[in-house]
């Protein structure tokens, strides 16, 4: 994962955490409280198999108000690890409250606005800006005038400002952080304050405002030191340390504070705020010039990474897991209630009486016998028609066998007819050259028009092929700067033929085939103490 893509991701996780706390009373459901309970513990895959019973249990009752939202909480659940799936799990929730238009108007619009915000989340995360813009705005319109307690309208106010910031606008932002600041405040909503005091805080930091923007950061950091939330915390720590950093100059303070926050981020699951208070502490070393440390934080950083993403691929696969697990026990549940079924059906038949008990008993009987008698037959059949295949198989491995002795004996043939054909050429030749004659040389010109011909070759090379399949293949894949006869070379190797009945063949002489074959070893990248001939036959 890129670096920037890791930035983005931590800023985002105070839109999780927000989004989370909004929904903090999630309903009466008591499936939907546990998971709940277990997401805030970080305990995903707890609050995971949670949500997913109270969607069984929805659906068994037909409830869509409780389906809507434990598929809703499935995605909070989902996308921190998977952002596919969050956003699936968003995208049916979405569906299943605009069931609720007709009979609960107001209860389908407040959960169509989180679905919205979950998703505009997500949208951020995979980096559509626009689409995530498009998502919180319509959040915006929704609730603007809706008396919704949740956090969310001013969740979606804190997400557009931080979207504009992305793209570098700058009409609106600190208006939008603002707005979130009011909502929150009017609605009694505490635990979102510190994200919208450090947003507010950093926007007065570069208007150049130091004492606003570090009051507000102080006030960030009491409010999550008094509600003991440990993300908040390391977030406006990371600001305080910042501050003193790049404005008071105070590297002291600053690491200080770098320190504290990191101290705090070890004991958080998300290990982007881990990662982030790393980085801020390499950033302040290097102003240091100790670039020992800068060294030993950033193994650690990198470590922590790669624990990071493994992480995430073992909750993507712990969550199909547990997916897994809740269809196997629903699976069990339905066959012991099967089974149960069967077992009364069993209880009512034993009541009818012994006489129609002994009747179907006797039935069974009678079909067993005729079954038994029938499966013997059929055992029959199949062991004699197992003896015909193995009969079928070893005539065509005898015809197969007989094949290759054909080839072979015709192989040998061509070569011995070469052999011989080539021989009686040579012997013709030095004859001719011994006298001048015309006619004689005529006839020279013949006999070397004999010599070059490649009808002979040809028969070879189909015969030898037949036998050895795919030889000349697999030498040209392996060894690409073989040559034609380098491939004769080797299939005459292959047949096992001597360096002078080699020279015979291919009509030159025996030092030439020497030459060859040692040429034909460099290519083959043979080591001195390898066997040319042992190497050819194992191929």
């Amino acid at each position: 994962m890129h670096f920037m893509t890791l930035i983005q991701k931590f800023y985002c996780c105070a839109f999780l955490f927000a989004f989370l706390l909004s929904n903090a009373n999630p309903s009466d459901n008591i499936l939907l409280r546990k998971g709940w309970a277990a997401l805030v513990k970080d305990d995903e895959n707890e609050a995971f198999r949670y949500f997913w019973l109270a969607k069984e249990k929805a659906e068994r009752e037909n409830n869509t108000a409780d389906k809507a939202e434990s598929i809703l909480y499935l995605g909070i659940c989902s996308f921190g690890s998977s952002l596919e799936k969050g956003l699936q799990f968003a995208t049916k929730s979405l569906a299943e409250f605009k069931k609720l238009e007709n009979s609960n108007p107001e209860q389908s619009a407040i959960g169509r606005s989180k679905c919205l915000q979950l998703i505009s989340t997500i949208y951020s995360r995979q980096n559509k800006i626009k689409d995530a813009i498009k998502m919180s705005r319509e959040v915006v319109h929704i609730l603007r005038n809706k008396s919704d307690a949740s956090g969310t309208l001013g969740l979606a106010y804190i997400s557009l400002g931080s979207l504009y910031e992305l793209e570098k606008r700058k009409d609106s932002i600190e208006l939008l952080f603002q707005l979130a600041l009011k909502d929150f405040e009017s609605n009694k909503n505490y635990s979102y304050l510190p994200n919208a005091y450090l947003k507010i805080g950093k926007v007065a930091q570069k208007k150049n405002q130091k004492e606003t923007s570090l009051a507000y950061f102080n006030n960030g950091l009491n409010i999550a030191n008094t509600s003991q939330n440990k993300q908040a915390q390391v977030s406006c720590l990371l600001a305080v340390g910042t501050w003193y950093q790049d404005v008071n100059h105070d590297y002291a303070k600053a690491e200080s504070c770098y320190h504290q926050a990191h101290q705090i981020a070890e004991s958080l699951s998300d290990k982007l705020f881990e990662i982030k208070s790393l980085e801020s502490l390499i950033e302040i070393k290097k102003e240091k010039k100790d670039f020992k440390e800068v060294s030993e934080l950033q193994n650690q950083m990198l470590a922590i990474q790669k624990k990071f993403y493994s992480l995430e691929r073992a909750q993507i696969v712990k969550s199909l897991e547990v997916q897994f697990d809740v269809a196997e026990k629903k699976r069990q549940l339905a066959l012991i209630s099967k089974e149960k079924k069967v077992t009364q059906l069993t209880n009512s038949l034993l009541f009818i009486g012994i006489f129609v008990l002994l009747i179907i008993f006797g039935i069974l009987y009678f079909f067993m016998k005729k079954i038994n008698a029938r499966d013997k037959q059929l055992l029959k059949t199949k062991d004699e028609m197992v003896e015909i295949l193995e009969q079928q198989k070893i005539l065509k491995a005898q015809q197969f066998q007989n094949d290759i002795e054909h080839k072979e004996s015709q192989l040998s043939a061509i070569t011995l007819q070469m052999l011989q054909k080539n021989e009686l050429l040579a012997e013709i030749k030095s004859n001719i050259e011994k006298s001048e004659p015309i006619g004689e040389r005529q006839l020279l010109k013949m006999v070397n028009k004999h010599l070059n011909q490649d009808n002979s070759w040809n028969d070879f090379d189909t015969y030898f092929e037949g036998i050895n399949k795919n030889f000349y293949t697999r030498l040209k894949q392996n060894y690409p700067e073989i040559s034609t006869n380098d491939l004769k070379i080797c299939a005459l190797i292959k047949l096992n033929l001597s360096i002078k009945e080699m020279a015979t063949i291919l009509n030159i002489s025996p030092d030439s085939v020497k030459t060859a074959r040692y040429r034909l070893r460099k290519k083959l990248q043979l080591q001195t103490e390898e066997n040319l001939t042992d190497f050819i036959l194992t191929i």
